[in-house]
């Protein structure tokens, strides 16, 4: 075993990096957790051994091998941010930093058995993708096998470690006395005769990885390496159908092809190959959702369809946020005429600030304040009969870390934001300012007034509070003084948090306008518009945006340009917020369902049906996507087939998008319950009432939940999972 070489709380190259922990050790050296100090992120970083590094050849071979593998922008590749050498104990200690993938990888996967089978094409499509992009830039991996497969943690595969194999001594594994480059159960029949390799080994060694995730076991077993080259060379390919019979005869053929004997035999690239794999995927789809092949093409939008949308719009009523369960005998609804104490908003009358227990009219949007304490709003509901929950002890009685008020209620998407020092805590009120406190005390530290209601969480980056409010105004904060450093004015309320997309931050409004502005200067660089209310964040996943509006449309466009990739149709409002993996993305609408779509193409893959309003955003955990509905369910479907795995029973209606912390879902519900299910088996961990009523997502650091409630309150409480 390589010895340690570092530990906990060293720093690399001056204070850029410091290590958390050891995650891996392997024959080429020890794989850190560490912590990139400037750009605030969890990264890899494999320490290469001083055995490897003696030779100067070698650490050209790395460096050289390092570079080519940071060009491989892929999100089925690992990223390879940075290289370089820390000097201890008189030896110069090689590193290359990488992207932080705390999932595993496939090798832990594959001793469960075989993966399902439209789990499996997909995953396939993945891999296929990501080395078809490799080779056609001249990188060859010579070392593809399970445990360089690595899973994130929305259940997408990247390919780790190109070109480090070349670092190890010899080229043929075959004798004790050499290391040799190359994992035996997955070497090509060239490689082990020690002949010249090219892009065709990689798709020898992909062969074998495929068929041991169609089975769950690898094709040769053997008792030494010797035997296993033997195999490699001479042995016949044996049929994964055999093994599994529910894979298709034409993907057999495939995997066979993928591991012939002679280099020529084999496809030509893995280009041909995920051709052949997406045909089966789509095959798939179609026959699962029983329908023809023209049915399942994108929807297109035409003349009429998009003329009736916009007609609708003007009937629709405006959204915002689900209210609070009403009290008893509720006050009738106030539109405020005009007074001297009034907060102007451009494009909409006068509006006065809300009182506790009526319905106030922010620039268009009805906000639901709150109900008083004593009406039933603030009872448990009985959980239905036939709903079975697993007895666990429930927390009604432990009080607030602290409590810090505000001047209005909080809700909707204006959740908190810590600091990255984690000392303070930010979050917006409907009263028009974003407050600043203390996270361990809640001293109030400062409070930025923004003149109109603020129903949006702010981005926290660089030292940069980024907010936008319901007067259709953007602007950047210094997040130590709340001093303004820049202010953008938009046409129309914003009710959607932005997002950062790279140096961008992209704002969406209520007349579907999305506008990204540069982050240092809040120049606009680009502008798309939807002509629909969008009233939920965009998700921004690697170079694309994907959002949804009112009037049921999804979109998909270019993070980084506004170009439209693709729209689609739904049956129903989208008041939420996508989620999305590398392949699909994932939403809900009011109508109650919950569906899938190709990332790519726009596509339709799935659809669950909830009978039951979905506002709030679902939440991707390796092969399953997670999601509640206003009906107090919750659902964990099969990523890739929506295919149910179980459902638990909330104790309230959502509030907020949902929370992973370790192996548990988080779900805040708007009567005032905080709990917490198993993500595999939905099984209920814990409940905690927390007497307040919310309406926004909460904030999880560590063991504290930050959390704005409806009557104004910020709260600290001990997370106890």
């Amino acid at each position: 075993m390589p010895p340690r070489i570092f530990a906990r709380g060293d720093r690399l190259e001056d204070g850029h990096y410091t290590v958390l922990e050891e995650i891996g050790v392997g024959g080429m050296g020890v794989v850190y957790r560490c912590r990139d100090e400037l750009l605030l992120r969890d990264v890899a970083i494999k320490m290469l051994l001083p055995s490897l590094m003696a030779d100067k050849k070698n650490v050209d071979v790395f460096q050289e091998e390092a570079r080519l593998a940071a060009q491989l922008d892929h999100p089925n590749i690992v990223t390879v941010f940075d290289i370089g050498a820390e000097p201890k104990n008189g030896r110069d200690h090689h590193f290359v930093a990488m992207e932080y993938l705390p999932g595993g990888n496939m090798a832990a996967r594959v001793t469960q058995g075989p993966l399902p089978l439209e789990h499996c094409l997909n995953w396939m499509k993945q891999l296929a993708a990501g080395l078809s992009f490799a080779h056609k830039r001249g990188v060859v991996h010579q070392d593809i096998k399970a445990d360089n497969i690595f899973i994130t943690n929305e259940g997408d595969l990247k390919i780790g470690d190109f070109g480090l194999a070349r670092l190890l001594v010899g080229r043929v594994y075959l004798n004790s006395a050499t290391k040799g480059m190359g994992t035996p159960a997955y070497m090509s029949p060239e490689l082990c005769r020690g002949e010249q390799q090219d892009h065709r080994s990689d798709i020898y060694s992909m062969g074998i990885l495929f068929f041991e995730m169609c089975t769950g076991q690898l094709p040769f077993r053997a008792q030494g390496m010797i035997e296993m080259a033997m195999k490699h060379t001479n042995a016949p390919v044996p049929s994964a159908k055999r093994l599994n019979a529910e894979i298709p005869e034409v993907l057999n053929r495939v995997v066979k092809r993928m591991m012939a004997k002679q280099p020529d035999d084999r496809y030509k690239s893995m280009t041909d190959v995920l051709g052949i794999v997406d045909d089966l995927i789509f095959e798939m789809r179609v026959a699962r959702m029983g329908l023809s092949p023209r049915t399942t093409v994108r929807r297109e939008i035409d003349a009429e369809t998009e003329a009736a949308a916009a007609a609708a719009e003007s009937t629709l009523p405006d959204i915002a946020a689900p209210p609070v369960p009403p009290p008893t005998k509720a006050p009738p609804t106030k539109v405020v005429e005009p007074d001297k104490h009034a907060v102007r908003n451009r494009d909409q009358p006068l509006i006065k600030k809300g009182q506790r227990g009526e319905e106030v009219f922010i620039t268009g949007v009805p906000f639901f304040i709150t109900t008083p304490k004593s009406t039933p709003a603030y009872k448990e509901r009985p959980v239905v009969p036939d709903r079975e929950q697993t007895p666990v002890k429930t927390n009604t009685g432990e009080a607030a870390i602290w409590t810090a008020p505000t001047h209005g209620p909080i809700g909707w998407s204006a959740n908190a934001v810590i600091s990255q020092d984690e000392k303070l805590v930010y979050i917006g009120s409907t009263d028009g300012r974003l407050y600043a406190f203390a996270a361990e005390s809640g001293k109030p530290a400062f409070n930025f007034n923004a003149d109109a209601p603020i129903l949006t969480s702010p981005i926290y980056l660089d030292g940069k509070l980024l907010l936008s409010d319901s007067g259709g105004k953007t602007q950047a904060l210094d997040s130590s003084s709340g001093e303004m450093l820049w202010s953008w004015e938009g046409g129309a309320p914003v009710v959607a948090s932005p997002v950062v997309a790279g140096k961008t931050v992209v704002v969406c409004d209520r007349q579907g306008q999305v506008t990204a502005l540069d982050v240092r200067s809040g120049r606009r660089l680009w502008h798309f518009s939807a002509l629909d209310a969008i009233v939920a964040a965009p998700r921004v996943h690697g170079d694309s945006l994907y959002f949804g509006t009112r009037g049921g449309h999804v979109y998909s466009i270019a993070a980084h340009t506004g170009k439209l990739n693709w729209k689609y149709v739904a049956d129903g409002r989208i008041v939420s917020t996508p989620s999305a993996s590398v392949d699909t993305v994932y939403v809900g609408t009011q109508g109650g369902v919950y569906f899938a779509l190709d990332a790519e193409a726009g596509r339709l893959i799935w659809e669950y049906p909830t009978y039951s309003p979905i506002q709030r955003s679902g939440v991707i955990v390796f092969t399953s996507v997670m999601f509640a509905s206003e009906n107090k369910w919750l659902y964990c479907c099969e990523k890739y087939s929506g295919t149910i795995k179980w459902k638990a029973p909330l104790k309230g209606a959502p509030a907020g998008a949902l929370e992973t912390v370790g192996a548990n879902i988080i779900c805040t519900s708007k009567e005032g319950w905080l709990e917490g299910f198993d993500t595999a088996s939905g099984k209920l961990r814990f409940q905690r009432f927390l007497h307040k009523q919310i309406d926004s997502q909460p904030l999880i650091v560590k063991d504290k939940v930050y959390l704005g409630t409806v009557d104004g309150e910020v709260n600290c409480f001990e997370m106890v999972l």
